[in-house]
């Protein structure tokens, strides 16, 4: 109690940015299809996608018949052998019922939400994530807290799970401030982070950002610890944070090296071997029992297609993807070029003068400075390089993580600059807050999914085919799924559309048809009508932003 009376204007203010969340979670009315993909890769005890065709028979065939065979280490070797395949997706396929088939809406949410069957079954999330290229602690959680939403697909499902990282995070950077003696820029510095843009589009985001958010800020925040208690620390809680970030993002190492990396250079500059092989050492151990853990993780980073050796959807000029990453970041903060600028002087004055005073004093900001300040812009350049998205709104996911060390940064400098910084603090936060949230719009929101979902509830007695070109972008409509009184998916790219030619349509005098708009809509609008008895085409719905979909209802 006396702890919460003296932090309750912290507390006033947590609430309130939490508030803020429910807020935008309320606007939130369409998904990535990334986003539906953790919800199927943590449900789906059959694959990871929710495919066009048949399925279950042949991943059941794969999973009892090549590999849940033998003791434990043969299993993971199975699994590793059946990954290394790179077309995996296409013997998929050769095994399944190639044709796509009508999907029922209890098959969408099948794929969606947790049955009885489905409860605790932790090894088909761990199988999912083999297959996939993330490691599997996110989609554990997503399971478990979908077990308390049983047979219901809802986005409050994995919302639940971020504001709690989102609220740990909070926490962390309050610790933080207060292992860097400046507990009274508490309130302004998660006042600029919680009300970012930044900040709302990774709790809106339905993915694991907001866990690595949290574990590398706790990582961030052992380190100052350790720099606080002379280089000597606790095993367990560096060991507990290194493993849990493994197993949430990959991009976890990236941040983890450049800060080991920093102290290592200090402690061998001053000499002190012995504290730097424990720290040394509890990293490596960290780091094999993340491995024994999910050993499937060698592969996904050394071999996969998103592997460091993969050049798929990396960004060729990488100058312009980092141009690109610091105007993410100047938006969700609403910031500008001028005023990095100012900011960036300020550094260079701010180093300058420390520099210049008592070694005491030198020793302590320039080390708390180059740990805050050089792991951003190295993460920065290594993402620009290694990122497999660019130039969207939805690649600036693989910078989330630096969104409450940047705020953190700005208040730090703030601080050193300012003998009675509270003042100056408060008003930069919320100036920076309300300016990007009136020039500035959270992303994943998909506002415009309401209308494609007013469509669907309109037309829920009718069927729904759905024509796009790849194996994954369906995901994002599989809430339409859910309306419809059927679905069927179809690759612009295969000779399906005779399948059109079915008793179903056949007997039945009007459908929707969706189109993604990057499609040529002539071209499959005219194989629709020859491949079925119908003749008329009436557009509904087009929308290009978000959802890059068009809608028509095919009649005859």
């Amino acid at each position: 109690m006396k702890y919460m009376k003296k932090n309750k204007f912290l507390f006033i203010t947590i609430i309130i940015i939490t508030s803020i969340m429910v807020f935008f979670i309320n606007q939130k009315k369409g998904f990535h299809e990334d986003e539906i993909f953790s919800y199927g890769s943590s449900n789906y005890k059959y694959d990871n996608v929710f495919r066009s065709f048949g399925y279950a028979e042949a991943i059941q065939d794969i999973l009892y018949n090549q590999i849940l065979k033998g003791n434990i280490i043969d299993i993971i070797s199975n699994t590793v052998e059946y990954i290394k395949d790179n077309n995996y997706f296409e013997k998929d396929a050769q095994l399944a019922k190639e044709e796509p088939v009508f999907r029922t809406k209890e098959e969408a949410l099948e794929y969606l939400a947790i049955d009885n069957i489905d409860i605790f079954n932790y090894f088909s999330v761990y199988y999912n994530q083999a297959r996939d290229v993330h490691p599997p602690l996110f989609y554990f959680l997503v399971h478990f807290v979908s077990t308390f939403f049983y047979k219901e697909f809802s986005k409050y499902i994995i919302f639940i799970i971020n504001i709690l990282f989102f609220i740990g995070t909070l926490i962390m950077i309050k610790k933080i401030l207060s292992l860097l003696k400046q507990d009274k820029l508490t309130i302004p510095t998660i006042i600029l982070y919680g009300c970012s843009t930044g900040a709302i589009s990774t709790v809106m985001f339905q993915r694991m950002y907001m866990l690595l958010t949290f574990f590398c800020v706790t990582y961030l925040y052992l380190t100052f610890k350790l720099i606080k208690n002379n280089f000597n620390f606790e095993k367990k809680w560096w060991m507990i944070t290194i493993i849990l970030g493994f197993l949430t993002q990959y991009y976890f190492c990236i941040y983890i090296v450049i800060i080991f990396t920093i102290i290592s250079i200090y402690l061998l500059k001053n000499k002190d071997y012995k504290k730097w092989f424990n720290y040394l050492k509890t990293h490596i151990i960290s780091a094999v029992i993340g491995v024994v853990i999910f050993p499937f993780s060698i592969y996904h980073i050394f071999f996969s297609y998103r592997g460091i050796n993969s050049t798929e959807g990396h960004a060729k000029n990488m100058l312009e993807n980092i141009d690109y990453y610091f105007s993410q970041i100047y938006k969700f903060f609403g910031l500008n070029n001028i005023l990095l600028i100012i900011i960036i002087l300020i550094i260079f004055t701010i180093t300058y003068k420390i520099i210049k005073k008592q070694k005491a004093i030198y020793k302590n900001k320039i080390l708390n400075l180059c740990i805050l300040l050089i792991p951003i812009f190295i993460y920065i350049l290594i993402v620009s390089k290694t990122s497999p998205f660019y130039g969207e709104d939805y690649s600036s996911r693989y910078i989330m993580c630096l969104f409450p060390i940047i705020s953190i940064s700005i208040i730090y400098i703030c601080s050193i600059i300012y003998k009675k910084s509270l003042l100056i603090a408060l008003i930069l936060s919320i100036t920076l807050s309300i300016n990007g949230l009136i020039n500035n719009t959270p992303v994943y929101l998909y506002k415009d999914n309401k209308y494609v979902l007013e469509l669907a509830k309109q037309n829920e007695d009718k069927y729904f085919v759905y024509v796009y070109d790849n194996f994954f972008t369906h995901l994002s409509s599989l809430p339409e799924f859910l309306i419809y009184k059927e679905s069927l998916i179809i690759n612009a790219n295969t000779n399906d559309f005779h399948i059109l030619n079915n008793d179903k349509l056949n007997n039945s005098n009007e459908f929707i048809l969706c189109i993604k708009n990057w499609l040529n809509q002539e071209e499959i609008l005219t194989k629709i009508l020859n491949s079925t008895n119908y003749t008329n085409i009436e557009v509904l719905l087009s929308i290009d932003k978000d959802i890059q979909s068009t809608y028509y209802k095919i009649k005859k």
